[in-house]
């Protein structure tokens, strides 16, 4: 069976009886298989311990871990209880780890940024290196997943900006917001039981497979040269201020790649960096500006010649230009090249709109299991918006064109 067709399986079970929330158990998914963190922000009572529990589902044998933090939490109720037999008998402070973080395969800390210090130091390593240091023995964790969840993102300054850090997929939990589907969750439909077939589930040999299949899945040059142009942006963009370490980079790499495996491709396309936009932010109020740099940077050397023309239309329209057939005068000769400029503008501003379209439809080119309807929707209202735009500098040159017969 086609690795997508699995996985589209998989999302088809595990789905089942929970409502809008498909893609947040997709990007779980992705995040899963990718060995990344997964962080869902939102309300209390959303789903988000929920989505958890469905992604554990797709493992065989799978072991889970789940914790509500509160101010008042010990590292003890976390990675296990301190062994008091090897303390006293042979003066070795080891945990207990069974049962805790440290033993399973999908991990899920509700209210995280609630955690002391203590726990903050220990989840570092493990987010980062999958390693916890038990004593003087450092262990390999069997953990896939972490997902983390809160209704709050960290402040600024309030020390939990490296943890933070190493949460690469960011997603909101919401509400659901049809009312046919809210109504079909009162009356409690379409609750059949999940029934994954056992040739579905991922084996520790099969996810072994994968990680092995998708290093070898490359980034293509126009690929490496758009994250190049992103970044520009980004740090053009002091007001806002958005900033990706290095770190979240290399994280972000796997991802994409993982993406292009899981949809049965040899190399990252277009479509997989619709997902950027769950990766980039850090502040919600970023969400924005960061969908809006990821599209433009598609098509910025195309977005900054026709902001050229723009720029040098709205200055004819200022300016006072007549043809008066009589006059051989220097206003003559200048709307003589203003009438050519308007005839080279209008051929210029053809390619340039096909260009642009064109470059902007590679998002939404493919079948790739992780982009939404709503990501979709975002591509289309850009494209509809530069339409708009196109459309207003066709009735400009149109204009002028009237004004130098």
């Amino acid at each position: 069976m086609a690795v997508q067709k699995r996985i589209e399986s998989l999302l088809s079970e595990i789905s089942k009886g929970l409502y809008e929330k498909e893609h947040l158990l997709a990007l779980g998914v992705l995040c899963a298989i990718a060995g990344e963190s997964y962080f869902l922000l939102g309300l209390p009572g959303t789903a988000k311990s929920e989505v958890s529990r469905r992604l554990k589902m797709i493992f065989k044998d799978a072991t889970s871990f789940e914790y509500l933090m509160s101010r008042f939490s010990t590292p003890d109720e976390i990675f296990g209880p301190v062994s008091i037999k090897k303390l006293k008998d042979n003066d070795t402070y080891e945990r207990q780890v069974e049962g805790y973080l440290p033993s399973a395969d999908v991990v899920f800390l509700d209210e995280i940024w609630k955690a002391g210090p203590a726990i903050q130091n220990s989840l570092l390593t493990v987010l980062n290196e999958k390693i916890f240091t038990n004593g003087n023995t450092k262990i390999s964790l069997p953990m896939k997943l972490l997902v983390a969840a809160s209704n709050e993102i960290p402040e600024e300054g309030s020390g939990l900006e490296a943890i933070w850090d190493r949460f690469i997929l960011r997603v909101i939990s919401e509400s659901v917001k049809d009312e046919n589907n809210f109504y079909k969750m009162l009356r409690g439909e379409q609750n059949e039981p999940i029934n994954i077939s056992k040739n579905l589930l991922i084996t520790e040999k099969v996810f072994s497979q994968w990680q092995n299949e998708i290093s070898k899945v490359t980034l293509p040059d126009d690929i490496m040269l758009y994250i190049t142009q992103l970044r520009k942006l980004f740090s053009q963009n002091k007001e806002n201020n958005i900033y990706v370490s290095d770190r979240r980079w290399v994280k972000i790499s796997k991802l994409l790649r993982t993406s292009a495996f899981l949809n049965d491709r040899k190399s990252v396309d277009w479509s997989d960096l619709v997902l950027l936009r769950h990766c980039l932010w850090n502040k919600v109020q970023e969400i924005p500006l960061i969908t809006t740099a990821i599209l433009s940077a598609k098509v910025y050397k195309e977005t900054k010649e026709f902001e050229s023309i723009v720029e040098q239309l709205n200055t004819i329209k200022q300016r006072r230009i007549w043809v008066d057939p009589l006059s051989k005068g220097r206003k003559n000769t200048e709307a003589e090249r203003v009438k050519s400029f308007l005839s080279k503008t209008e051929d210029d501003i053809s390619v340039l709109e096909g260009k642009i379209l064109t470059g902007l439809n590679q998002f939404r080119k493919g079948d790739n299991i992780f982009v939404s309807q709503e990501d979709i929707n975002l591509i289309d209202a850009y494209m509809s918006d530069f339409n708009a735009k196109m459309e207003k500098i066709e009735d400009t040159i149109y204009e002028q064109k009237k004004r130098f017969p």
